[in-house]
């Protein structure tokens, strides 16, 4: 058992964050949680009575020193995780993935915070070639979810100082079952599709690239970074990834799983320009990082929780059309409030609250 710590956890509720919660409460940590729980709650549900964990609904942007007071670590994992949802907003997308993320940084340091961990993600190396990208690869962010990661280390990287030690974590793309699942993550919408439709289809013949990792080697690698000296993680950049794998190579392995009825069907196209092999060197070699679960193995336990007959599909499961429908409610809201204003009278029917968009 480690020596327990008191560890803040932004993003909480959300696919990664829900699954590191628990993994902080099983080594003995005290953990306060927080999320807008603007996809729902039910990443912490059945958690809400662990005498270790304080769960605060709130947007980080609200958090304040008494927040922070006494805290041995932060894990930021709040911002929207979605390129498609940070493509549709950028406005919104810089305030929840930059700035939010630099002043919580910096709000951490002021408060004597030791250790402070961003989660960005290995979509800044955008297109690499057939190079490995280690840490100190050239990067080509290609949207705008990709460009405020890189602004968030640059601002808060350079914090580092006596008693503060920042570090950033770009993650490859995760894959595998959560308490709080996606749909729209590329594998996960992959085995969906085939157990579904017994079809994949591939954008680009399927030729790019990208880095992979099972769920809980993505908090394996965060555990180890917090549990790593600070010397070792000061102003340090790692990779946490696994696999670098092909869309086809990856419906390969579906179709493998699932048996030849799967038709995996490569269209053509202009070619997706994310292509990119992360290395995990660095973060093996000085946090002791050793990804254990396949893409197989994570495969096979994507197709057991999606192929069950009583596999929920709400629409909180997708990123963007959830926040969309979030949108279509706040402005039904507005809607409300300025009707009865004028006439007096609140309409027959009026939308749920809606929270801030803080999205994990």
């Amino acid at each position: 058992m480690e020596r327990p710590q008191q560890i803040l956890v932004t993003g909480a509720a959300g696919y990664i964050g829900s699954a590191l919660v628990r993994a902080l409460l099983e080594r003995g940590h005290v953990v306060t949680a927080v999320d807008s729980m603007i996809f729902g709650d039910q990443g912490l549900a059945d958690l809400r009575q662990h005498s270790r964990l304080h769960i605060h609904r709130m947007d980080t942007r609200a958090l304040h020193r008494g927040h922070l007071t006494g805290m041995h670590a932060v894990v930021d994992l709040a911002g929207m995780s979605s390129e498609l949802a940070a493509e549709s907003d950028p406005a919104g997308a810089d305030a929840v993935n930059h700035r939010a993320q630099v002043r919580l940084a910096q709000l951490a340091r002021s408060c004597g915070v030791p250790r402070y961990l961003l989660i960005s993600s290995c979509t800044v190396y955008g297109h690499a070639g057939t190079q490995d990208c280690t840490e100190t690869s050239p990067v080509r962010p290609l949207t705008h979810q990709a460009q405020h990661f890189l602004m968030a280390e640059a601002a808060i990287l350079p914090l580092a100082g006596l008693g503060f030690a920042p570090a950033v974590l770009r993650m490859g793309l995760v894959h595998g079952q959560g308490v709080r699942m996606r749909l729209d993550l590329m594998v996960h919408a992959m085995v969906l599709s085939a157990l579904r439709l017994r079809r994949i289809t591939l954008d680009s013949h399927g030729v790019q690239c990208r880095g992979h990792v099972h769920l809980s080697d993505a908090v394996a690698g965060i555990l180890a970074a917090l549990k790593a000296p600070a010397a070792v993680v000061s102003r340090q950049i790692f990779n946490i990834s696994h696999h670098n794998l092909s869309g086809a190579a990856v419906a390969d392995a579906i179709r493998t799983e699932l048996g030849s009825t799967v038709v995996v069907n490569p269209l053509g196209g202009a070619p997706d320009l994310h292509h990119h092999r992360p290395s995990h060197a660095k973060a093996q070699e000085l946090l002791g990082y050793r990804p254990e679960v396949d893409l197989c193995a994570g495969v096979r336990g994507l197709i057991e929780v999606l192929g069950s007959s009583a596999c929920a599909e709400p629409p909180e499961a997708r990123a963007l059309r959830w926040i969309h429908e979030v949108l279509a409610q706040g402005r039904e809201a507005k809607a409300a409030i300025e009707h009865t204003a004028v006439f007096g009278r609140i309409p027959a029917v009026v939308p749920r609250a809606v929270g801030s968009l803080t999205l994990q």
